[in-house]
């Protein structure tokens, strides 16, 4: 169960990064990028780090 939630978190956090660089890229007269850039870094970092801790636990566990 603690694999399935982790696997929902980096895919929540992935479509952070996402949503972040379409942000980013955005031609809008409001200027959206230091918002986009900051959902860029926050879901990146997030889906590295769930990423990270589903290998990990999941390489554990067949241990």
């Amino acid at each position: 169960m603690f694999l399935v939630l982790i696997g929902v978190l980096a895919c929540i956090a992935a479509a952070v990064l996402t949503l972040g660089l379409r942000l980013m890229r955005a031609k809008t007269r409001v200027p959206v990028y230091p918002l986009g850039l900051a959902l860029a870094v926050v879901g990146g970092v997030a889906a590295v780090a769930f990423a990270a801790i589903f290998l990990i636990y999941g390489i554990s566990a067949l241990m």
